[in-house]
């Protein structure tokens, strides 16, 4: 079994068939793991000097069976700088991508950390987020001695299963639907909205229009809502270049939305379609709109009747986050963990953790001041503040 490492983009574009290949039919893989999103993200944010590319390629009788789509990014200033080998690009499930025809499937991962450990004097710190259970990747985790200990709880993803359903039919007979319903036809009586859903190339039309509501709807929580901490996706010019990218001639990409009677957007998602899951990826809606408080509700409950008409997949993705309001939809949820292991031989690493407990107790300290309850989150925020 031999290994490779790509660092260059060059490299990255000559591997494009076989990483497809992989995605294809390895189940374990989700959107953030295909070529065409990982290769977007690196044309688009590759040039930044403090990324490196270190894609690790495993071949078995000269055919690429495993990859880890892997970078370096470096991040503090020069005193306390830190070099962290983690996945390409940000989303709500990473893998290493194996071939499941072979036998030897753990041997490949252990080939492909090997390579991690034998390099080792170029990070400082390995940190893979959004390991999704029942993963290759997660499995060999778990059960190797030097990694086991590294292995947290990271967030639930509620998930829709489609098949527990059958049809659309189904559903309609379920309490969930008649509470739903009922919000869905107020707000039909009040509204004359029309849903309509684009894909593939018909995004490309659809984007400035989603774009430009949810850059009012980030206006609109900060000056209305005081949540100065709300940020556009549309408002960077380089996410603004990826997600061009990606709803250029892209038939993964899905977006579902409402239409007033004057046809402008009141609420919309973006989702992304791969082996049988929708991913429900990025939504906004018109602050014009926001008296009526389950606008998300009848949008879903739209999108969900097309699913199921159109037979697009088998489960709908909520992604990330526990949050209430998805579990409103689904008793179902993937369990995601992160791994976190720092290269311990480096003196400057032991120094770089000090001096990141020293500012997590300076965080406590001043929340602790204030008679506010202390959070993880506090002490982030502080620690920023302060350092």
């Amino acid at each position: 079994m031999n290994t490779t490492i790509i660092t260059d983009a060059e490299g990255f574009k000559r591997i494009q068939e076989d990483w497809e290949r992989l995605e294809r039919i390895d189940l374990n893989t989700s959107y953030y793991s295909t070529f065409q999103f990982n290769y977007s993200w690196w044309e688009t944010f590759g040039g930044d000097a403090r990324r490196e590319l270190f894609i690790i390629c495993c071949y078995e009788d000269n055919k690429l069976v495993g990859i880890a789509p892997l970078m370096i990014r470096r991040s503090g200033s020069r005193l306390l700088e830190c070099d962290t080998l983690c996945f390409i690009g940000k989303g709500d499930y990473f893998t290493f991508l194996v071939d499941p025809e072979r036998d030897s499937k753990l041997k490949i991962m252990k080939a492909m950390f090997r390579v991690i450990d034998e390099h080792a004097a170029k990070w400082d710190k390995v940190e893979l987020t959004h390991l999704a259970q029942d993963t290759q990747l997660l499995y060999y985790l778990l059960r190797h001695d030097q990694y086991n200990e590294h292995v947290k709880y990271l967030t639930a993803c509620p998930v829709i299963q489609m098949l527990e359903y059958g049809t659309f039919e189904q559903f309609t007979t379920t309490s969930e639907y008649r509470k739903l319903k009922k919000t869905r036809d107020k707000f039909r009586k009040e509204v004359g909205y029309t849903f309509r859903a684009f894909v593939g190339n018909a995004n490309e039309e659809v984007y400035e229009r989603v774009a430009t509501i949810h850059r009012q709807q980030q206006q609109f929580m900060q000056t209305q809502k005081g949540r100065t901490e709300r940020q556009s996706l549309f408002e960077n010019r380089q996410n603004e270049d990826f997600l061009k990218q990606m709803f250029s001639r892209n038939k993964e990409v899905i977006v579902f939305l409402l239409e007033d009677e004057a046809g402008e957007v009141i609420i919309y998602s973006i989702n992304y379609l791969h082996n049988g899951t929708l991913y429900d990826w990025n939504a906004g809606y018109a602050p014009k709109y926001s008296y009526f408080h389950s606008l998300s509700n009848v949008l879903m409950l739209e999108t969900l009747q097309y699913v199921f008409d159109q037979k697009l997949g088998d489960q709908i993705d909520f992604g990330a986050g526990s949050y209430a309001w998805k579990f409103k939809w689904t008793r179902h949820f993937k369990v995601n963990y992160s791994f976190k292991m720092w290269n311990m031989s480096k003196h400057r690493v032991k120094f770089y953790r000090l001096f990141s407990k020293m500012r997590g107790l300076w965080a406590s300290v001043i929340y602790g001041a204030s008679g506010l309850p202390v959070s993880s989150q506090h002490i982030m925020e502080v620690q920023e503040i302060i350092f």
